[in-house]
């Protein structure tokens, strides 16, 4: 098997998100200080609370379920094969308005962990 190719990652619960999990694939160990990248799975109802990152700009596309995005407190709806980003400091939150897992990758650039 190629040294590129990253199997066995495991969903693990936010430390801090109730009803949110995530997949750590590569960070900035595995991309020479480039980027950091994530599955997340938000579950119904649940959702990532308004937060933001100062030194990293994410980019998430949205793999299946339907939610909403809010940064600096503009609501978007958000859908499967739609794609957004959060710029470096810029408040914002994701939250799970359906009635399906909302799955999403995410890709944190220059990485967060």
């Amino acid at each position: 098997m190629s040294d590129n190719v990253k199997t066995g990652a495991e969903f693990v619960k936010h430390p801090t998100q109730e009803g949110v999990f995530m997949k750590h694939f590569y960070g900035k160990d595995d991309t020479d200080g480039r980027l950091s990248n994530v599955e997340i799975h938000i579950v119904p109802g649940f959702q990532i609370s308004s937060h933001k990152h100062d030194d990293s700009s994410e980019f998430f596309y949205v793999v299946s379920g339907t939610g909403e995005y809010m940064d600096n407190g503009k609501k978007t709806p958000i859908k499967s094969g739609d794609a957004f980003k959060a710029p470096a400091g810029v408040v914002h939150a994701i939250k799970n308005i359906g009635d399906e897992t909302l799955r999403l990758f995410s890709t944190f650039s220059p990485p967060a962990r």
